[in-house]
């Protein structure tokens, strides 16, 4: 490939995933800073039987019903009970929690804020288009580091700063590994 098409190209890809990079980023920075953003939490249904079995076998479809029977939304993809709570997933969106407390059975409606949906997303939880526009994304970051550093090492007026750079990150990495 020649030189300018492969610049072409490093550019292109680069420009393209600066969008998920920025908002990657700024997801981990508020993470590491504890700020996890908001869920608008609303109890939306409260009963003294004890409804749901969470060992139940059929506890996805039990789980359906008593949403359907409350006319709340029934599209979620798994389950994760801690303790006496059940927990609807995905949680990047609308999602549920099932509280026992006694013999009273709680329902939760969560509505989370666009900082919680980003994190969310940050770790993974995201529909299957996401999680494929995650993996491009990492394919194509790895292309533009690659062709970036050849490029830098390849251009004569580039090359020692370039191999120096790079040897300071490598010697930083290390040091920061065997702390």
């Amino acid at each position: 490939m020649p030189r300018s098409q492969l610049i072409k190209l490093h550019l292109y890809v680069a420009a393209f995933l600066v969008p998920m990079l920025f908002i990657m980023s700024l997801s981990g920075i508020l993470d590491l800073l504890d700020i996890e953003g908001e869920v608008i939490k609303t109890q939306i249904y409260s009963t003294e039987q004890d409804a749901l079995d969470f060992k139940s076998l059929t506890l996805h479809q039990d789980v359906r019903k008593i949403l359907r029977h409350i006319k709340a939304d029934t599209d979620f993809t798994k389950i994760k009970i801690k303790k006496n709570k059940l927990y609807t997933y995905p949680n990047y969106t609308r999602h549920y929690a099932f509280k026992k407390k006694a013999n009273r059975l709680n329902i939760y409606e969560y509505i989370p804020s666009l900082q919680w949906k980003l994190m969310a997303l940050h770790k993974g939880n995201g529909p299957a288009i996401y999680k494929i526009y995650q993996q491009v994304f990492v394919y194509g970051l790895f292309f533009v580091l690659l062709s970036g550093l050849w490029l830098g090492l390849t251009t004569p007026a580039l090359r020692s700063k370039t191999l120096l750079v790079f040897l300071a990150g490598i010697v930083f990495y290390l040091f920061l590994v065997n702390l």
